[in-house]
C-alpha cells in the first residue's frame, strides 16, 4: 500500500479509537481476540492488511518517540521559549493524544484512614475503642 499523508493521518485516527490498543488502562487492553478484531476493523477501513497497519503504526510510534525526545532535550532551565523545539513532523499533533496515556493514576491507599476521630477500613471501623465490622 502506498501511504499518503492523508491515509496515514486516518490511519492514526482510527488507531486513536481503538483505545484498546494503546491504552494500557482500557478494560479490554489485554484481551488479544479484542485488539485483533480492533486492527481487522482499521485494516478494512484503509483497504489493506492487518500486518501493514501495524508495521505503519509501529514506525509512527517510533517516529513521535523520537520528536517527543527533542522537545523533551530543549527544554531545560535558562532557556527562551523561543530556544524549545516544536515539532514540525505533520503527523506529531495528531498523536499527541499518546502523551498522557502514561500518566499515573490517583492511588488508592491501603492503610486505614482516620475520619472523624474513627479509623475506617474497607471491612471495619473502629469507635471508641471497639471494632466494628462493615457488612
Amino acid at each position: 500500500m502506498e501511504w499518503t499523508e492523508d491515509t496515514i493521518l486516518l490511519l492514526i485516527n482510527l488507531y486513536r479509537h481503538q483505545e484498546c490498543l494503546w491504552n494500557a488502562k482500557h478494560s479490554l487492553y489485554y484481551n488479544k481476540l479484542r485488539k485483533y478484531d480492533s486492527w481487522v476493523q482499521i485494516a478494512a477501513e484503509l483497504n489493506t492488511t492487518v500486518e501493514e497497519c501495524k508495521k505503519k503504526i509501529t514506525n509512527l510510534l517510533s517516529a513521535f518517540r523520537r520528536e517527543k525526545a527533542k522537545v523533551k532535550k530543549s527544554i531545560g532551565t535558562g532557556k527562551g521559549s523561543d530556544e524549545i523545539y516544536e515539532s514540525n513532523w505533520f503527523a506529531y499533533k495528531n498523536m499527541e493524544f499518546l502523551l498522557d496515556k502514561n500518566c499515573p493514576r490517583e492511588t488508592l491507599s491501603t492503610f486505614p484512614s482516620i475520619q472523624g476521630g474513627h479509623f475506617y477500613d474497607a471491612h471495619w471501623y473502629i469507635s471508641n475503642g471497639r471494632r466494628y465490622e462493615i457488612a
